[in-house]
């Protein structure tokens, strides 16, 4: 029965998706993944979606020495050494530059914009907003993290799960940033649901995540192993969750960015190279080889428009 073709429906569309590998490597060894591509919405996902809670404590115990990961706790140091961190911020990745840009395009007044980070993580974007004078705090479901960014940089943040915080907090905001989080999350289209509830007439959503659109439709997945990122999303897999909730979108131009920051993605290697491999052996500790590959190279950035 090798050849058998396992139906399901995409999540995300529910059109008839094609399954493109049955046995990915996870984060963590030794559990595997089915990985779906649907061609109707272009979204990559990997099944099951298990859960991933105790992977992320790992990520967060060994978090400098984690391959992909190592950068943000550097991040989170810099910050704190440089004048105007958020300028530091969009000259090291295109991801804050985005943001950055989002920023001056939508928020008229800084005084009477209310930003909420959704995902805040080690805090350094919250920070780094705060220090540019943006009314900005940070919102993330991990304890640790939470912990860790207050002691860096004060008590800019809470800790809490989105769909509890919505209940207490409807139309607080004018704008919402997401970066690197719609990839991690089970249903994305009840999250985005939940974060238009946050939002006050007239809001935007910021929002990055891995853009399968800049890759040929034969690469099977190029962004973090499941179950750390359920999800490869396309420009026409965020134009399917627009949609649904009748939203406006539009996407940044990383032209100014790339044209100063010049990279190479090598399409050849992503295509024949082998699969990647676990980050974490069966007992949760750090595999020591650098064989990651570098796929923060090209993202989705967008707003949602309420």
């Amino acid at each position: 029965m090798e050849n058998e073709q396992i139906i399901v429906e995409c999540p995300l569309c529910c059109a008839t998706p094609e399954l493109k590998h049955k046995k990915y490597p996870g984060y963590q060894e030794p559990a595997t993944f089915k990985i779906y591509h649907c061609p109707e919405c272009n979204t990559a996902f990997s099944l099951p979606m298990t859960e991933s809670i105790s992977i992320y404590e790992n990520i967060y115990k060994n978090g400098d020495l984690v391959p992909g990961y190592d950068r943000y706790w550097k991040y989170a140091q810099k910050v704190k050494e440089t004048e105007n961190p958020i300028e530091y911020l969009s000259d090291v990745e295109e991801i804050y530059w985005g943001v950055k840009e989002a920023l001056s395009l939508i928020v008229k007044d800084k005084e009477t914009s209310k930003i909420l980070e959704i995902g805040s993580g080690l805090g350094y974007l919250t920070y780094s907003l705060i220090k540019a004078n943006y009314d900005v705090i940070g919102l993330d479901i991990s304890k640790t993290a939470v912990k860790q960014a207050v002691k860096n940089y004060g008590n800019h943040y809470i800790c809490e799960d989105l769909f509890k915080y919505v209940i207490l907090n409807a139309e607080s905001f004018d704008v919402i940033i997401l970066t690197e989080v719609i990839e991690h999350v089970v249903k994305p289209k009840y999250f985005v649901e939940a974060i238009l509830k946050l939002l006050k007439p007239g809001g935007q959503i910021i929002l990055t995540t891995p853009n399968k659109s800049f890759y040929p439709a034969d690469i099977i997945w190029h962004t973090e192993l499941p179950p750390i990122h359920y999800w490869w999303f396309s420009e026409e897999s965020i134009k399917h969750i627009a949609g649904t909730f009748n939203l406006e979108v539009k996407f940044i131009n990383f032209k100014k960015y790339f044209n100063k920051h010049y990279r190479t993605c090598n399409i050849y290697k992503c295509r024949n190279s082998a699969l990647q491999s676990p980050i974490f052996d069966i007992a949760g500790e750090l595999i020591k080889k650098n064989n990651h590959q570098n796929i923060h190279m090209q993202y989705s950035q967008l707003l949602f428009s309420k």
